[in-house]
């Protein structure tokens, strides 16, 4: 590769990447508030109307930023952008070229990325939904053991790439404690408040 195609080739990373942490965090955020939801619901309860607002806020915006990862379209930059550059970058026989068709099928099966992308598509962005939501809820329920698996083989594929030809690592899951600790404080004013 030359210095151009290596830097247009990070640049799709570390977008990728910052998906990647935006998703993590979210994740971060919406499991802390689970847990004071078992913890102390009737906190939560007192607050119900904003906590609901921020939790349907953090799913939408956790959807939208996975969705990103796995965009099509020309001018999205997410993992197939990533591929279309190996693709166009690497030598013809380099030993990369062959996990990304490997990577390309494993996104396209994994079973939370194909959930992702109906929110996104049919919700979120368009509201193409057919039937009632409550069908469309039932179908397409995404756990966060769902969403976190999903971002930790993200993870996994992106690094699969940069280590060997950019020598870098994303770290994606690091700033998820800060984001835990961030609930925390936030949650001890509310119950500080309530007493």
């Amino acid at each position: 590769m030359n210095a151009a195609q290596k830097k247009n080739l990070f640049c799709t990373a570390e977008t990728i990447a910052d998906h990647l942490v935006f998703a993590w965090n979210y994740c971060a955020t919406l499991r802390r508030l689970q847990h004071f939801a078992k913890q102390c619901p009737s906190v939560l309860d007192a607050n119900g109307h904003f906590m609901s607002t921020i939790v349907f806020a953090m799913w939408d915006a956790l959807f939208l930023k996975l969705a990103h990862c796995s965009d099509k379209r020309r001018e999205a930059i997410g993992f197939p952008e990533l591929f279309r550059q190996l693709r166009a970058y690497l030598p013809k026989g380099h030993e990369l070229l062959g996990k990304v068709k490997e990577h390309e099928q494993r996104i396209h099966e994994m079973e939370p990325q194909k959930k992702v992308s109906n929110w996104r598509h049919q919700l979120l962005a368009h509201y193409t939904i057919h039937g009632s939501f409550d069908d469309f809820y039932k179908t397409n329920l995404c756990s966060l053991e769902e969403i976190e698996s999903l971002i930790s083989k993200y993870d996994e594929i992106l690094h699969t790439y940069s280590l060997p030809l950019l020598e870098q690592v994303f770290v994606v899951k690091d700033l998820g404690v800060q984001a835990a600790k961030g609930v925390d404080r936030f949650i001890s004013c509310m119950k500080n408040e309530s007493e």
